[in-house]
């Protein structure tokens, strides 16, 4: 009996989920996996990219602000490695009418990363390197999207320009602040009864860049949780005047409600942290386990403060956290009775490797479980759950729920190109 209730529960939940597919098959998804961090080389880990010190939200800085990149190379062999900042168009594509002298004071290739540290007492030996923009070398001199890429002179490859291969690429924004924009969401979207979506609206203020012709000038995004798998191409505007645009009860522009992100912390391997269950030592592979409590159905909204996505390197002395934490292989389990239609992945911004399989769960019929495991370095974690359809959408899964509370943050990001500009700037932001 009380598995046929669980499972009439889990089947509510199922057709939820497909009622928000039917729901959502319209909205114009932006395939952004080229915004997501990525990092190219297996012995490269642990990627932050921040702006100054708001590691919880985007690396979006204004014009003199600081974007600190840091990694680690996991191993204490010297790497010269060099980067190229490169000014990207709003889709993200090359910024091709520039020249390097339209957006950077300095330098724009060849730059090396000078400041570098190893690992100190850690059973995964590891170096870590940081840079900062602006630094000595070269300044930004123009809003807009910029790619860096990371490259190592110790390749062989790296030195033949036409081959060379980054062993990593960091995306970053510069914001002029030309704009003033107003956003919120509302949770009378009309086209559910259930209240599990969330009606995004949007209004741009744009008289500080006189624009001749507003909607061909002004595109823009919305962006759920920090996370660009979910941004959203701006559409038409509902409503235009001398100085205003606006995207009010646009369909396009309703979300998933969801549910709040998960988190972990490890600060310690004798001592289990924050939803840390159990430990193991693999003396083969000469690496910690660390094993998460598993996450079950969420069949109602859990408030929490999750900072949706990000992670926090430390340990449990804050002390040296950048050369003194140990990286361990960190188990998540999610227990549904049955599989799901499509792959299911655990997701956060530390989810950075080029290849997403590394973040893929399996399914394992007995123990009716979802299994993966990943190296991670100490620190504070939040992540959730996804799911990839075919056609690359992605999708939250029904055990994670979807309702009108959950405590999104929804960036807008407004970009323009005037009829003398030969690249796109990122005029406003909210």
């Amino acid at each position: 009996m009380i598995y046929r209730i669980l499972f009439s529960i889990y089947s509510i939940n199922l057709l939820q989920f497909l009622f928000c597919q039917f729901v959502n098959s319209s909205i114009c998804q932006f395939g952004a996996s080229a915004q997501r961090h990525i990092v190219y080389d297996d012995n490269i880990a642990s990627l932050q990219v921040v702006a100054g010190t708001r590691w919880q939200e985007f690396p979006l800085i204004s014009m003199g602000e600081s974007i600190n990149i840091s990694f680690d190379e996991l191993s204490h062999e010297y790497h010269r490695y060099t980067y190229t900042i490169t000014h990207l168009e709003s889709d993200f594509t090359e910024s091709t009418e520039l020249l390097a002298s339209d957006y950077i004071s300095g330098f724009q290739s060849g730059l090396t990363i000078d400041d570098y540290e190893e690992s100190i007492n850690t059973t995964q030996n590891y170096t870590h390197y940081s840079l900062r923009i602006p630094n000595r070398q070269c300044k930004l001199r123009m809003s807009g999207n910029y790619r860096l890429d990371v490259y190592d002179d110790n390749d062989d490859y790296a030195s033949e320009e036409n081959t060379a291969k980054p062993v990593l690429s960091a995306f970053f924004m510069v914001c002029e602040d030309a704009v003033n924009v107003y956003s919120g969401y509302t949770t009378d979207t009309d086209i559910d009864v259930r209240q599990s979506h969330q009606q995004v609206n949007v209004k741009v203020d744009y008289a500080g860049v006189k624009s001749t012709d507003p909607r061909r000038q002004i595109k823009g995004y919305v962006i759920k949780n920090y996370n660009w798998d979910n941004a959203v191409i701006l559409p038409q505007s509902t409503g235009i005047d001398q100085r205003y645009l606006t995207w009010e009860h646009c369909r396009d522009l309703i979300f998933d409600g969801g549910n709040e992100y998960h988190k972990f912390e490890i600060l310690d391997i004798h001592r289990n942290s924050m939803n840390v269950e159990d430990k193991t030592w693999d003396p083969k592979e000469e690496m910690w386990h660390t094993y998460l409590w598993p996450d079950y159905r969420r069949p109602s909204y859990v408030y929490d403060e999750t900072p949706k996505g990000a992670f926090y390197i430390r340990n449990s002395d804050n002390i040296e956290n950048d050369v003194a934490s140990e990286y361990v292989t960190v188990h998540f389990t999610l227990q549904t009775p049955q599989p799901f239609p499509y792959p299911v992945y655990v997701e956060g911004m530390w989810a950075t490797c080029h290849d997403r399989e590394r973040y893929r769960m399996a399914y394992n019929a007995d123990s009716k479980t979802y299994t993966v495991a990943v190296p991670l370095k100490y620190g504070y974690y939040s992540y959730q759950y996804t799911m990839i359809e075919d056609e690359g959408n992605f999708r939250i899964p029904p055990t994670e729920g979807s309702f009108y509370e959950t405590r999104n943050k929804y960036n807008v990001l407004i970009y323009y190109r005037g009829n003398i500009d030969r690249a796109d700037r990122l005029v406003g932001y909210k």
